[in-house]
């Protein structure tokens, strides 16, 4: 198929020539796990709509596409900045055929694509899979700033360049270099984190976002783990969710490998590396790691991750904590044996399944099966009889809650002493005995309320806290995690 588009403040103006019959239009993007509905921003089109994202079209025909996120898995376009993440805006046909955009921009604007630019303004790819992981940047104020022979970065902001070269220097060093790459990083006022893509990474962080080693670490990784060695299962349609069992692996791995690469290239410190490691094992504490394992973590993605609650930490476990974690371990025992986890992705296939990895891990007497498939605290377990770990805040009196900055409850522990006191999620805690400062007491307390703007009155009485805070030392690094719950 065949696009010619031409940006405008808010919309994106298509003209497409492809075989008279029906068009799809994604409903998610690959690599974000939820039903994002992309075609709810058609605003026109020339054709029979079939259902919500297919229609009946002749073989030229137009359509009208509004842009207006700040998120770059989908689209934006301003007078002067246009950012495409294609399956927000392309749909497809044949997928295996090539497939082509023409960007209709005046001449001050430069554009930035890792698509192969065929003259013109008009860039292509050889099939529908290449060419909508392959985002669209482009600015009259756009900078390209060099990381190396083979890598850019394509931003309307700054960055430290030097960072990124030590990073993709020593990630090379593991899988290698499989040619050109582009960043594209910009500020915004939310954090919509990164994205992977097969020869590029979409990244949008807040203005106080200072620490960037490791989300970038992370990204770039995803060149090789999701990109190019793909758990077996992960075959993304563009219109239903698929499943696979082993997002730990391909995202919770990616995590571990990308704060050894952060430390490894000396951007970040054994210190900050080993509280990465604590906020993880931390997360494995709560309820949720007793109930759910990795495996089955990973299948209810889109209900559960993606769509995270409240009462997440007691329903349900991270992926991509649980796989660092496990990670983590697997590199402990590697280590013992005298190697490190870089042997595993350098043995794995193209298209890995879990016997795949844990074949290779038997070869050094490592076997993770019941960790994967057994609940995610048996990892927890397994790493605290590895190394020097405490739970610091462990016998000390707790009430099982988490409150925001303005004192709204937005997490109760399941059977703690909130949840039997009949404290509910939202309520905004007014007072503590009369005081409006809000410390855990011995004994029985009254805490005061406000839920749904009636003023309610509790008993509470505090009980000895399970443990969540982790505390880890190797060697003579020592770290806490974050982890605050009163």
């Amino acid at each position: 198929m065949f696009f010619e588009i031409k940006p405008r403040n808010r919309y994106i103006e298509v003209k497409a020539k492809g075989r008279e019959g029906i068009i799809v239009f994604p409903t998610y993007v690959p690599g974000s796990y939820v039903i994002r509905e992309l075609e709810r921003n058609i605003v026109e089109i020339e054709g029979r709509r079939l259902s919500k994202n297919r229609f009946y079209v002749k073989n030229s025909f137009t359509y009208l596409v509004y842009t207006a996120s700040f998120d770059q898995r989908e689209a934006i376009s301003t007078n002067d900045y246009l950012f495409i993440n294609p399956p927000a805006l392309f749909p497809f046909q044949e997928k295996n055929e090539k497939y082509c955009v023409k960007i209709d921009l005046p001449d001050s604007w430069k554009i930035v694509t890792s698509l192969r630019e065929e003259g013109n303004n008009s860039f292509c790819a050889d099939n529908y899979d290449d060419f909508v992981d392959s985002p669209i940047e482009a600015s009259p104020y756009l900078k390209i700033l060099q990381v190396d022979s083979s890598h850019i970065i394509s931003t309307v902001d700054d960055l430290d360049v030097d960072m990124i070269r030590k990073i993709v220097k020593e990630a090379d060093k593991i899988l290698g270099n499989p040619g050109d790459y582009v960043f594209h990083f910009r500020r915004s006022s939310q954090n919509f984190g990164g994205i992977e893509h097969k020869n590029s990474t979409g990244i949008v962080v807040p203005w106080n976002r200072k620490n960037l080693e490791v989300l970038f670490a992370h990204e770039y990784f995803h060149r090789w783990n999701v990109k190019r060695i793909v758990p077996y299962d992960l075959i993304h349609n563009y219109e239903h969710e698929v499943y696979t069992e082993l997002l730990w692996f391909a995202e919770g791995f990616t995590d571990y490998m990308a704060v050894e690469i952060s430390k490894r290239a000396g951007v970040i410190d054994e210190l900050t590396a080993l509280k990465h490691i604590c906020n993880s094992l931390s997360t494995l504490t709560f309820p949720g790691s007793k109930r759910v394992s990795l495996a089955e973590a990973s299948k209810t993605t889109w209900i559960k991750y993606y769509k995270q609650d409240e009462n997440f930490l007691n329903s349900s476990v991270s992926y991509y904590d649980g796989g660092l974690s496990l990670a983590f371990y697997v590199d402990l025992e590697l280590n013992k044996k005298g190697e490190k986890i870089d042997t595993l992705f350098k043995q794995l296939p193209s298209k890995y399944t879990f016997d795949n990895i844990n074949s290779i891990l038997k070869k050094y007497e490592i076997d993770i099966e019941d960790l994967v498939y057994s609940p995610a605290i048996e990892i927890f377990n397994a790493i605290k009889d590895l190394v020097n770990l405490e739970l610091v805040d462990k016998g000390r009196p707790y009430y099982g809650i988490r409150l925001s900055e303005d004192n709204v409850i937005n997490f109760i522990e399941d059977y703690s002493p909130a949840d039997e006191a009949g404290l509910f999620p939202k309520d905004k805690i007014l007072a503590l005995n009369g005081v409006p400062e809000i410390e855990v007491k011995e004994g029985e307390s009254i805490i005061t309320v406000s839920r749904e703007g009636r003023i309610k009155e509790f008993k509470i009485k505090s009980s000895p806290n399970p443990g969540h805070k982790v505390k880890i030392k190797i060697g003579n690094v020592e770290s806490t995690s974050d982890s605050q719950i009163l």
